[in-house]
């Protein structure tokens, strides 16, 4: 039998008005598309991950299911704003931080988030953004020494100081029974208290900014008899009390304020 022929593939003919663009205009577009990508805000082209919170959701009611959220790295952005002092002391930068670097489910306020949560996304973010080793600098605390050195902290031995949720002792609120008062009593006495969360640091920032603006001056100060340790004790009861306010939801069943 005859060897069979061999099919050779040809060009096939294109229509005249179908031309392959230029090397310049592929340039022009390759360049187009890297302008516009370099145009947009670091923020949206640092990637997303996902990440599983210490408490794991089991204090938000279901919101965040099984605690997991999305997390990024920060921007230049973020970093302006922790370089701005007044952002710093009213507590605002930590609040715009989790604002543009969490996506919490359910469109869940970050307001709402434990104070533990938070903490332990600000360590995480930090981490995914500069890395885990933290350097800082030491000072010598002599006078005459006056020599600086660099001290480093790897903040993923901070794992070994995750709390994760008790089962042994259920949800919110939580029934603590407050030894002095019963024993003084006879009888049991018990408080519910609920945990921390991020509106409650809100208003604590708040408290401490109003009292340094209603601070006396340094003249008024020195007129007074008060010892400073006094003050300072004072002080640190006022502020445990403001606190306790805050987290106690009832003492013995009565949810009157001014039975707590």
């Amino acid at each position: 039998m005859p060897d069979k022929e061999k099919r050779i593939a040809r060009p096939q003919a294109k229509d005249e008005g179908d031309e392959l663009p230029s090397k310049d205009q592929s340039i022009a577009e390759q360049k187009s598309l890297l302008d516009d990508f370099l145009s947009r805000p670091t923020e949206q082209l640092i990637p997303w991950e996902s990440i599983k919170l210490p408490s794991e959701g089991v204090y938000y009611g279901g919101a965040v299911p099984n605690g997991t959220v999305e997390v990024r790295a920060w921007g230049i952005q973020t970093d302006k704003i922790l370089a701005t002092p007044r952002l710093a002391q009213t507590g605002k930068s930590f609040d715009y931080i989790l604002k543009s670097c969490v996506r919490l489910p359910n469109d869940f306020d970050h307001l709402n988030l434990l104070v533990g949560d938070r903490i332990f996304m600000l360590y995480y973010l930090r981490g995914i953004t500069y890395g885990n080793m933290y350097e800082f600098l030491v000072e010598c605390s002599k006078e005459e020494c006056g020599k600086t050195w660099t001290e480093s902290y790897d903040m993923n031995t901070l794992r070994s100081t995750i709390i994760k949720p008790n089962p042994d002792i259920g949800l919110e609120p939580f029934k603590v029974v407050l030894p002095f008062v019963s024993e003084q009593l006879k009888q049991e006495f018990w408080v519910s208290i609920r945990l921390l969360r991020g509106y409650d640091l809100n208003a604590m920032m708040n408290q401490k900014q109003i009292k340094r603006t209603l601070r006396p001056t340094a003249r008024v100060r020195s007129r007074t008899t008060r010892m400073p340790q006094v003050e300072e004790l004072q002080t640190l009861d006022k502020t445990i009390e403001e606190n306790l306010r805050m987290v106690m939801v009832d003492a013995m069943g009565d949810k009157s304020p001014d039975k707590i």
